[in-house]
């Protein structure tokens, strides 16, 4: 099993019109990582407690899924029990939530 410690990141591109990819920052990567279905997560708050810890399990958005970030952004998609508000706002954080990763090789 493969852990890395990051950061979440709400990942974007021009021309994408808002619409954010959930990723994870670690040190010396240099490209985007995507968090894909199965990989366990743990956020922590900004005084190191568990903010959430779970297997990613994307669900599509609902179409009355909406946030109140002072932002435009959006995603397709959201983790299976936590609201989009939340979620997005886990991602949107400034400064950047820690976070743990780990990947079944």
């Amino acid at each position: 099993m493969k852990v890395l410690t990051g950061e979440l990141e709400a990942y974007w591109e021009q021309g994408w019109e808002g619409r954010i990819e959930f990723a994870f920052q670690f040190e010396g990567n240099k490209e985007p990582f995507f968090l894909e279905n199965g990989y366990r997560l743990t956020i922590y708050e900004t005084d190191e407690k568990i903010l959430w810890s779970g297997k990613i399990q994307w669900v599509k958005r609902g179409f009355f899924d909406n946030h109140k970030l002072n932002a435009e952004i959006w995603s397709y998609t959201k983790q299976k029990g936590v609201t989009y508000a939340e979620w997005l706002g886990w991602f949107w954080h400034k400064p950047p939530l820690k976070a743990k990763l780990e990947i079944e090789e």
